[in-house]
């Protein structure tokens, strides 16, 4: 039975072959096999269809209206067997090669460059070329494999795993809330020194959610940047209060440095994804790399409970 599909395989790319080189001899030199077998091939599908396939003359050879459906029909299923092949041996083949990774500047340095380390020991057949930019780069165009990216996504043709959730979170130093006081509502910032990250979508308008509703509410300060890394650095000297995602102020909430600050009313959680080429062949670089940090920050105590 195996010996009987696979000679009916091989006589479905025989006939293809002839097909796209328009001759008997000319699909004879593309599989490198003979004229005589070519023909042999040919003639087997015929007997078994009950039908011609080709009308040849001397010096042509088309498809006879069975042979253009069969033709197209033995196309697609030669793909598929083709893409199922593919598909079987990226699942079992060694990761392997360079993998090029876009990753947000702030978290890429604190958590996913201390990640590849890791996953290069597991993974030594593996190479990584890390490039830390807040830029959206264009994956197919620029070659990357994957990227790692924070909060909305936009539409596209590619593949978005979440890897973890990471709130945003309101927060500012023990000392400057003895100072000031410690804002029991959302409308109490008005009257406090707020840090504004000028990368934050929102601005100065801080989202939150009242009474099930959302409302945003205006801030102000003395101070405005353009990294939510610094933020934290301004709200730990005790400038202001900082609204941060919770993957950069997460660790001083733990050791008390910054206190967090209207959590019931949060409305602003981002999360945190691999972005990839939606193809059906994914390489297993990128495969174990994906599912590598995947199940690494949500580990417990790792990136998933950082708004715990």
């Amino acid at each position: 039975m195996i010996a009987t599909i696979m000679d009916l395989i091989d006589g479905m790319r025989t006939f293809t072959q002839v097909v796209a080189a328009g001759s008997f001899t000319g699909g004879a030199e593309r599989l490198g096999v003979s004229k005589k077998l070519v023909s042999k091939y040919i003639g087997q599908l015929e007997e078994r269809l009950g039908s011609r396939l080709l009308h040849r003359t001397t010096r042509s050879l088309s498809l006879t209206e069975v042979g253009t459906l069969y033709h197209a029909g033995c196309l697609q299923l030669l793909d598929d067997l083709e893409e199922l092949e593919l598909t079987v041996q990226n699942q079992v083949a060694s990761p392997r090669g360079k993998l090029l990774i876009s990753a947000p500047s702030t978290f890429g340095e604190m958590y996913v460059a201390p990640q590849v380390s890791k996953f290069l020991e597991l993974y030594p057949q593996v190479s990584v070329d890390l490039r830390l930019t807040d830029r959206y780069v264009n994956l197919v165009d620029e070659g990357f494999d994957l990227a790692i990216r924070i909060g909305d996504l936009e539409s596209s043709g590619l593949i978005a795993k979440k890897l973890a959730p990471s709130p945003m979170i309101l927060c500012a130093s023990p000392d400057y809330l003895k100072q000031k006081g410690t804002p029991a509502h959302p409308d109490d910032l008005k009257g406090l020194d707020c840090i504004i990250d000028t990368n934050f979508r929102p601005g100065k308008s801080w989202p939150f959610i009242v009474n099930r509703q959302r409302i945003s509410v205006t801030v102000n300060g003395a101070l405005a940047v353009n990294s939510a890394r610094s933020a934290r650095e301004f709200a730990l000297n005790g400038n202001g209060i900082a609204f941060c995602p919770g993957f950069i102020v997460m660790p001083d909430i733990k050791t008390g440095r910054l206190i967090p600050l209207l959590n019931e009313y949060n409305a602003f959680d981002l999360n945190i994804n691999a972005i990839y080429n939606g193809t059906r062949n994914l390489a297993p670089k990128v495969r174990v790399f994906i599912d590598f940090l995947a199940k690494t920050f949500s580990a417990e105590n790792n990136l998933c409970h950082l708004g715990d």
